[in-house]
């Protein structure tokens, strides 16, 4: 059975997918996780393209990519949190 080129995209992307799933469970720097939350966001929209929901894909874009990681992002700047070093964050 021959590979269709859709299916080896889909299937590029699902591994993008499940590997930037898997660093944001891995990584140990939260800005980082944000970072790589925000590209497993991304590969659903993308798999939603697949599906034929564009809706869906540009609502996955717009509210999850958009709003809950730039969210995550101003709750992580607005704390305070001991740096790496051992002191504290000056202001």
């Amino acid at each position: 059975m021959p590979l269709d080129w859709v299916l080896i995209i889909f299937l590029v992307f699902a591994g993008f997918t499940i590997v930037s799933a898997l660093m944001v469970v891995f990584s140990k720097e939260i800005v980082r996780n944000v970072v790589w939350l925000a590209m497993t966001f991304i590969g659903v929209a993308i798999t939603f393209l697949f599906l034929n929901a564009e809706y869906l894909a540009i609502i996955q874009i717009l509210v999850y990519v958009g709003a809950v990681s730039v969210l995550i992002l101003f709750g992580i700047m607005l704390t305070k949190r001991r740096l790496s070093g051992g002191g504290k964050c000056e202001y």
